[in-house]
């Protein structure tokens, strides 16, 4: 699989490999697992955590996993023990049921049975320009795997031009909105990590009930409870092996807004002027928040 190496304006540098036009992480083994994945056996109580990258994913993880055990406990493996583009197949094989799999990618990449056991599928949305902002800490922290040691400047025009892993998060979106109404027999259910801010009880419920699971509101408040940010983040380890300050983790602030600490006037105008051609173009989803 080639590497793609995009540079900023200031030349810094930001590792992809290019899997047949689409940019993902340089994982080990990404292209074979990449080209298994199509034929994974899918379990009928299988749930699909999808959704561009800092939308919110790992929290979502963390709810779904409690949900589908029954119990507000916090999983003591990190989610890439289920991300299907990092994970070989043997490995995600052995994971107990229920699983609950997680992954970056479209729809047209998963296994081939998605499309006749129709597991349940969480896709997450966020802001993107929240998006943007957690992806640049999350991209510089994790410089081993992306090489990226450019400021929110510099990332930001890699962002906008969409040359980095997943690529646009406006073509992203709109291909996850092509892909579900191409195909509205398969069980999606769209979540917003603000209305997870809003009412996180409320949500859980709403995602406990797609599942299928039975009703439990003292189960779901216990699960809001432990999957505040605050909570998850103090429960879950950082990972001082992978990120370049030490005592950083995948979980940073989980501010909605943070955004405006962040954009300068320009890049807040350019970046709007995509907004409006994203929500003219969409009909699932909105950039206005």
């Amino acid at each position: 699989m080639p590497k793609v190496y995009y540079k900023d304006p200031a030349g810094c540098q930001l590792l992809s490999y290019d899997y047949n036009g689409f940019l993902v992480p340089s994982f080990p083994n990404v292209q074979e697992n990449l080209d298994k994945l199509p034929d994974m056996p899918v379990r009928d109580d299988d749930v699909f955590l999808l959704g561009y990258f800092k939308a919110g994913c790992h929290w979502m993880w963390e709810i779904a996993g409690m949900l589908v055990n029954g119990s507000a406990e916090y999983n003591p493996e990190h989610k890439s023990v289920a991300m299907m583009e990092l994970m070989d197949q043997d490995q995600l094989d052995q994971l107990p049921s229920p699983r609950v799999l997680n992954s970056h990618l479209f729809l047209h990449h998963l296994p081939k049975e998605i499309f006749t056991k129709k597991p349940k599928m969480i896709l997450m949305t966020r802001n993107p320009r929240d998006v943007t902002v957690s992806a640049y800490h999350h991209t510089f922290q994790l410089k081993l795997l992306y090489q990226y040691d450019g400021d929110w400047n510099g990332f930001f025009e890699l962002f906008f031009d969409g040359k980095l892993n997943y690529g646009s998060w406006f073509e992203y979106m709109l291909q996850w909105e092509k892909d579900i109404n191409d195909h509205p027999e398969l069980p999606i259910l769209i979540v917003k990590y603000e209305d997870l801010k809003k009412d996180l009880v409320g949500n859980v419920a709403k995602v406990a009930e797609f599942l299928g699971l039975p009703k439990n509101d003292q189960l779901f408040k216990d699960i809001a409870d432990k999957c505040t940010f605050d909570k998850m983040k103090a429960a879950k380890p950082p990972h001082t092996e992978s990120f370049r300050t030490p005592g950083e983790s995948f979980f940073r602030n989980g501010v909605v807004g943070d955004w405006k600490n962040w954009f300068t006037v320009s890049q807040y105008e350019r970046f709007q002027v995509e907004c409006d051609k994203f929500d003219k173009q969409s009909t699932l989803f909105s950039t206005k928040y």
